[in-house]
């Protein structure tokens, strides 16, 4: 079992979550580690790290940053200005979010990282690309 399954079971054993995000969770982390491919270094850097969120009412985000800038800005911050305070985010470990990332940044990951439909139709795909 690696280790983000173990953290998710840990959070619905805290209360933290419920089983069905868990679920969730699991299904997103089990999915995109079958998406996933390393590239050399130098191509890595070129790539974007997209977030797509597509809610059941029509909102779209779309954001793209550089991996270069976001490996700056973990180098100086030593952390992704990520707020906390969004609704729906209740019980989310930003900490975990955070660690997963950099995780997928130092391994040089591409791909899918997150890739999340909701019963209620949300869609949240998080990725490398």
């Amino acid at each position: 079992m690696n280790e983000e399954v173990v953290t998710v079971l840990k959070m619905v054993e805290e209360g933290k979550i419920s089983v069905d995000k868990a679920k969730e969770i699991i299904e997103a982390l089990e999915s995109s580690s079958k998406n996933t491919d390393i590239v050399p270094a130098k191509l890595y850097d070129d790539k974007f790290f997209r977030v797509n969120i597509l809610s059941n009412e029509g909102d779209r985000v779309n954001i793209q940053l550089p991996i270069k800038v976001i490996k700056e800005v973990i180098k100086l911050t030593g952390k992704l200005p990520i707020s906390t305070s969004i609704e729906g985010m209740e019980g989310i470990d930003i900490d975990e979010i955070m660690n997963t990332i950099v995780s997928c940044l130092d391994n040089e990951v591409m791909g899918d990282i997150v890739d999340i439909s909701s019963s209620q139709g949300d869609i949240v795909k998080i990725g490398i690309s």
